[in-house]
């Protein structure tokens, strides 16, 4: 495999950036569908989350804007058992980025599943970057592009890319499931360390938080002083109970904090 060239790695880089810096996590997906659509690049990006069990899926978000014109959802629902990828990666434990040509023989070519998905948004060849996710569920961004497949390079970039929207699905998944009152901007806390606060709140060391959140240790721990700092305090139990006092977490505590 080629490696990555200085530009490539610049990207990356570029990449992480932006991440880190977007204060409102619901602007971080479609920012990351842009920036896959250029560095690449792809004609077109879409965060998917289906469940194979039930046969349902849905098209989260997406680049270019016209994408949310398209019945996405519906060709997600009608054809995803027939493609090859999205079938591969509900019954493996693979997550490996991988593009649709190293999968797919003269059947998908030829079959209705791949006409309709050209006919309605253009796609042709596809590359799949899967997002960590459980049994049977299958989330991930897949991206297009028209005339030509994909290279090494290629997927070496969305192998590293991967690992960066991972950390973003995990500090999403715990962000959205804190009930609170309070305002975390209001203290300038950011939405990875309402992260580590959420999972400080559970109980859960700091090695746990770290491979919770798809993050180092020493990290979490630099999250875990700034909210000493921000919120004034100078311990583990000090800072939850402030939380709870600012609305910031809820009052009842799932955990003791001895």
């Amino acid at each position: 495999m080629t490696a990555l060239s200085g530009r490539d790695a610049r990207l990356i880089h570029d990449l992480a950036k932006a991440i880190l810096t977007e204060p409102r996590p619901v602007h971080v997906w479609p920012l990351l569908m842009e920036r896959l659509t250029t560095d690449l690049p792809v004609d077109l990006a879409v965060l998917i989350d289906v469940d194979w069990k039930s046969g349902t899926g849905h098209a989260l978000t997406g680049k270019p804007d016209w994408l949310h014109k398209a019945p996405l959802d519906s060709l997600i629902d009608a054809h995803m058992r027939a493609h090859p990828l999205l079938r591969h990666y509900a019954h493996t434990a693979d997550r490996t980025p991988l593009a649709l040509d190293e999968m797919a023989d003269d059947r998908w070519w030829k079959s209705e599943a791949y006409h309709a998905g050209k006919t309605a948004i253009g796609i042709d060849r596809q590359l799949v970057l899967p997002l960590s996710s459980r049994a049977g569920q299958v989330r991930g961004v897949i991206m297009s592009r028209g005339g030509h497949g994909f290279t090494d390079r290629d997927l070496e970039y969305a192998g590293l890319a991967r690992s960066l929207l991972d950390t973003v699905s995990a500090h999403e998944t715990v962000t959205l499931g804190i009930p609170r009152l309070g305002d975390p901007e209001e203290y300038g806390i950011t939405s990875r360390e309402m992260a580590v606060l959420a999972l400080l709140n559970e109980g859960l060391t700091a090695r746990a938080i770290a491979k919770k959140l798809h993050i180092a240790e020493k990290t979490v721990i630099k999250h875990k002083e700034n909210l000493y700092r921000k919120l004034r305090v100078h311990d583990r139990v000090a800072v939850l109970n402030k939380s709870r006092a600012l609305g910031l977490l809820p009052q009842n505590h799932p955990h003791g904090e001895g």
